[in-house]
Parts: C-alpha cells; structure tokens; sequence
C-alpha cells in the first residue's frame, strides 16, 4: 500500500497534465511494448511526439510477446522496470495496481475522447491505471485473396464449410490454417470466437451472470470443433510454432487461412509486401452465426517509482489525442478515440463490417472470465494431441470462471 500511496502522491501534481504541464528539460522516458512488428510504425508516433514536445524523449523496446510478460515481471520484482509499459485492461492490471507497481492516473489522463466501450474497459470503479494509446483490435479469419481464387474457393462461415474445406485441402496437400499455437494464445482466440459464435454477446453477459456455463451441451461443441481443427486442419508442429514463425509461415501463403488480429496485417506486410489479405469472422459452431472478438490492445501504465511521472502523462495524454490516434487507426489498428476515422484502409473497414455479425469482448478483460483465458492456453495442447477430451476442457474453463454476487 505504501507504493500506491506514492503513485497517487507523485501524480497530485499532475492531474491538470492534459491542461498544461511543465516537464523538465531532457527528459527520457523509457517505453516497453509487445509488438516488434510494429517498431516502425509506432517510432514514427513517438517522432511526432517529440517533435512537439522538445523537452522529452522516448527510448521504446518492443519485446516479442512470448518473451514479455516473463522479462516484464523480472523488472517490476527487481524495480527496474520502464516509465511506461503495455498490460492487458483488466485483472492483470488490477494485479499490477494491488502490488503497487503501477501508479493510479484518475483524472491525470482526458479519456473524455474515448469511445465508451474502451473507457469502460479501462475504468476500475471510478479509477483508471491505464489508458489504450495504440488502439483497440477484433480478432477473425484472414484468408489469402489470391490463392482463394486460385482455387475456386470461397471462405467458409460456418462449420460444415470449414470441414468440408480443409478434408479437400487436405487431399491437395495444403494447409488450411497457420496457427502459432506454442504459447497457446492463438488457439485461446479461436476458443473465444468459436465459444463467441454459440452465445453471443447476450448470451456471454449471461455467462458471467451464471446463466449460461461453458459445459452447456452448445458450448461442448465448440471445444469439439475445436479438436477437430488441431487435429486435422493446421501446418505440420503447430504446438511447437511459436508467434513470429507463425505470421512468418502465414505471410508466405504456407497456408491457406489464419487466425489474426487487426493489429496482425503490419506484421503480414512488413514480412510479405505484397501479402493479398482479405477478413471474414471466424466461421461458426454448426448453423450459428460466425464471430468476432474484439478487446483493447494492452494499455500503458506509469511505474510507480518513476521519477518522470508528470512527463509520462503529458505523453499519454498527447497519445489519446487525435494527431496520434489517426496515425495509430492509419497504420497500425483500430483507434479507440471517438472522434478518429480511418483514411483508406481496406482491412480494417472488413474487420469493421465483420464485427457487424456476432462480436464479443475477449474473456481476459472481465473479471468474471479473466482466469479462463491462461486456463484455456494452458490445456489447448492436451485437447489437440486428445490427451483432454472437449468435455473435460469445457469444464476446465468453466472451473475458471468467477461468480460474483
């Protein structure tokens, strides 16, 4: 508690920031993030910043995601973490708030332009940790428009298509998803579309309210399904691909489909430029309609024991205005600021119109699903080898979940 006390202390001062902040010449803020895939387009932000903000530099890290977390929680135990660095919204943040790593930034930062559903995401009974500058992201099926057509094929939206597509695939001896599946992150999110497609946005408040549980007889159907695609419809060693090789694999048309985020097309490109992506949602559990998920990419925090507190909120409140929330939605995701339309930006106008058919918040924000998403990473390997059977692992998730009076 003695560091949470400071936190607020130290940012007192600076809870005007976005109003007027004087900030001490020379100073270097220090910046870790989890998409090296993005280092050029976010370094280009960070020059506009400084270009408008003399007196402050930024020196950002961006660290392969699989490497984060584990590097991230090493610094925080030995105080020598970054100024700024990227958590999920949610309880991992809350963890982050409650050890006293991060300081408390209500009413030090204008979320007054953020669309509702980000300052929900971000608003913990009145008090804000973090705030989404690099934008939101929905997750789908990016297919290869160019091979798809080489092929005659269409992409599927529901299951029979899917299964249908990947026996044939299968006789041509081609892949019919790349997923990076060694950390388990990737086959999370099909859990939560395929889960998503089933219950609906509706039917997900339903289950944090107990309504509705993941071993429901629909829901079971959808660890089925997706037992059904690890064992028989992804590239050869998908439990030992990790991310990077992953995208790389997808990029190259080593598969016909993959799932991926908003946020995932830089990456696409900057390995492949000339990578022809469409989106559709991720095809549906039986007859339901297909699913999106959508959450927000992590949001930044300020160490506690920065010693550049009040430079640090000038940088996020510059972040969360609309110079560099249209550079964010023009270059690299979605932008979580009301008042921000994208240029011309073919991919995320069909993630848009692909969020029309069943979108669901990811499960890791809320504190009633928050446990589900590790639970689900850490058992997708022993429900594709069959060492777990879709009942068991519909009754893992369900074990995870937090009921709440």
């Amino acid at each position: 508690m003695k560091k949470l006390n400071r936190s607020r202390l130290l940012l007192t001062s600076a809870a005007m920031a976005f109003a007027a902040t004087t900030v001490q010449a020379d100073t270097v803020l220090t910046m870790w993030h989890q998409h090296p895939e993005w280092q050029g387009a976010v370094q280009d932000i960070l020059d506009a910043f400084e270009a408008e903000n003399p007196g402050i530099t930024i020196e950002l890290e961006e660290i392969a995601g699989t490497n984060y977390s584990a590097r991230l929680n090493t610094a925080l135990a030995a105080g020598e973490a970054p100024d700024l660095f990227g958590l999920p919204a949610g309880p991992e943040t809350l963890a982050a708030a409650e050890a006293g790593y991060i300081a408390d930034l209500t009413g030090a930062v204008d979320t007054s332009n953020l669309r509702q559903a980000a300052l929900d995401a971000i608003d913990s009974n009145g008090q804000i940790w973090g705030v989404p500058i690099l934008g939101a992201y929905s997750v789908g099926l990016y297919y290869h428009r160019d091979l798809m057509d080489e092929l005659g094929l269409e992409p599927p939206s529901n299951q029979a298509e899917f299964m249908a597509m990947c026996d044939s695939l299968n006789e041509q001896g081609m892949t019919t998803l790349v997923v990076p599946a060694s950390d388990g992150i990737v086959p999370s999110f099909m859990y939560m579309m395929l889960t998503a497609s089933v219950m609906g946005a509706d039917g997900f408040e339903a289950l944090r309210n107990g309504e509705r549980s993941f071993t429901d007889p629909d829901m079971v159907e959808a660890a089925e399904f997706l037992q059904y695609i690890g064992q028989n419809c992804l590239q050869p060693g998908a439990l030992s691909t990790p991310y990077v090789e992953g995208k790389a694999l997808a990029a190259m048309q080593r598969g016909v489909m993959m799932p991926g985020g908003s946020a995932d097309y830089v990456g696409y490109r900057e390995i492949n430029p000339n990578v022809d992506l469409g989106v559709v949602p991720f095809p549906a559990v039986g007859d339901n309609a297909p699913a999106t998920v959508t959450g927000l990419e992590y949001i930044f925090t300020v160490n506690s024991g920065s010693e550049n507190a009040e430079a640090a909120v000038t940088f996020l409140n510059w972040m969360l205005g609309e110079t560099a929330q249209q550079m964010v939605v023009d270059n690299i995701t979605m932008t979580t600021h009301s008042g921000v339309i994208p240029g011309e930006n073919r991919i995320l106008e069909e993630f848009t119109v692909a969020a029309q058919s069943n979108d669901v918040r990811v499960f890791y924000e809320l504190p009633e699903t928050g446990n589900v998403w590790s639970v689900v990473q850490q058992n997708i390997a022993a429900l594709f080898l069959g060492e777990m059977s879709p009942e068991e692992f519909a009754q893992a998730a369900q074990d995870a979940v937090i009921l709440t009076e």
